[in-house]
């Protein structure tokens, strides 16, 4: 690995290049809380807090299940193995054999290895772009704020898909222009439309590996080709005729399977442990510890900006009643979730100040190895 914080261009594209999953995973997650606090002090805000934030401990939380730290207690629940153990012959005893969980675990892989893709496309959608951010404000600390030119020549520089390219420059525009803000409450704004922004864009680009991760991938493994029911080598057609014989036999049962597998993963995923306690993402967005819904500054809006994007993503304006995401899987129901907890959490400074990983994980983080010990 190369030397050097993980703010830095040529980190940012060693982690990118990483194969190891699990190794990448916890270099995303220092980078970002790494980008988060040099950008937090560069760019000069006292209270709020940019994407990198929410991004920090969204990439931890993936993370656990991109390592396999161990079996959840949703998973172990629907494999039964906190329960008696039961008679041989029965449909639960056929959940324990063997067979079935070598299949749970390839599923297990599958997710794992989604997350593990949806976790690095971000990142490299959008790590390089805060990186170059920074880059420019370090290079005229000390001798001036970056002009007029200097900013666009940075927006200039943002890349991606046509339909987005547009969204991106303008989520860091409002970044730079909160920069110079001296209005407390319109820069508050100013970064929550950014967030926003940038939020809907990795939200959009996440959709195919959040929907990979938890549509029904028990059916999948049935007519998939390299996991093999028997022991006994069969042609592939005649594997493939008798996956779709068992599916159409069995399919009410299968169904049943999927949502008991379903509900698990999606108890697991749908949680996001922060610094302030562990939010369920099924659930409406909690208030804030006074009480309140969101911060002072961002009860009553008035930006056009952040007013044209709530209004495209938020279905519950004004209130986190109504913002559960029932089905994450759903890019809809994700958004209203976002949309109230960046908004909520906007100024939750635990969020910077507590550090994802100890000193001693750091090190190691940064030396390429996954720490032992409980991440």
């Amino acid at each position: 690995m190369p030397d050097g914080p993980l703010t830095a261009p040529e980190r940012i594209r060693a982690v990118i290049a990483l194969e190891d999953a699990a190794a990448r995973n916890l270099q995303i997650t220092q980078s970002y809380h790494e980008l988060l606090v040099a950008l937090d002090r560069h760019l000069g805000f006292d209270r709020d807090l940019n994407w990198c934030a929410f991004a920090t401990w969204a990439s931890k939380q993936a993370g656990t299940f991109i390592r396999h730290d161990e079996i959840p207690a949703a998973l172990r629940r629907f494999l039964g193995l906190d329960g008696p153990p039961p008679r041989r012959w029965t449909p639960t005893g056929f959940l324990l054999s063997d067979r079935f969980r070598r299949y749970a675990r390839m599923t297990a892989e599958d997710v794992s290895a989604h997350l593990a893709d949806g976790n690095r496309l971000v990142y490299t959608l959008l790590a390089p772009h805060f990186a170059a951010l920074l880059a420019l404000l370090r290079d005229h600390a000390g001798a001036g704020e970056p002009g007029p030119a200097a900013g666009d020549a940075f927006l200039a520089t943002i890349e991606a898909e046509p339909e987005t390219r547009d969204e991106l420059r303008r989520a860091f525009g409002q970044l730079c222009e909160a920069r110079f803000d001296a209005d407390p409450k319109r820069r508050a704004e100013r970064i929550l439309a950014a967030n926003l922004l940038i939020g809907f864009h990795e939200q959009r680009r996440l959709q195919e590996a959040i929907d990979g991760a938890l549509s029904a991938p028990i059916r999948r493994a049935l007519v998939d080709p390299r996991r093999v029911w028997f022991a006994v080598p069969l042609p592939l057609w005649l594997r493939m005729l008798g996956a779709r014989l068992f599916r159409l036999a069995l399919a009410p049962w299968i169904r049943r399977v999927e949502r008991r597998w379903k509900a698990a993963v999606t108890e697991c995923l749908m949680t996001l442990a922060l610094p302030g306690g562990r939010l369920e993402l099924g659930a409406d967005v909690p208030p804030l510890g006074d009480g309140a819904m969101y911060p002072e500054a961002l009860r009553e809006l008035a930006l056009a900006e952040v007013l044209e994007v709530l209004a495209a993503i938020d279905r519950t304006p004004n209130t986190v009643a109504g913002s559960a995401a029932h089905d994450w899987a759903r890019l809809e129901d994700r958004m209203n979730y976002v949309a109230d907890f960046f908004r909520s959490r906007q100024q939750e400074r635990s969020l910077l100040t507590t550090a994802p990983f100890t000193a001693e994980q750091v090190a190691a983080i940064h030396a390429g190895r996954v720490p032992a010990g409980p991440l």
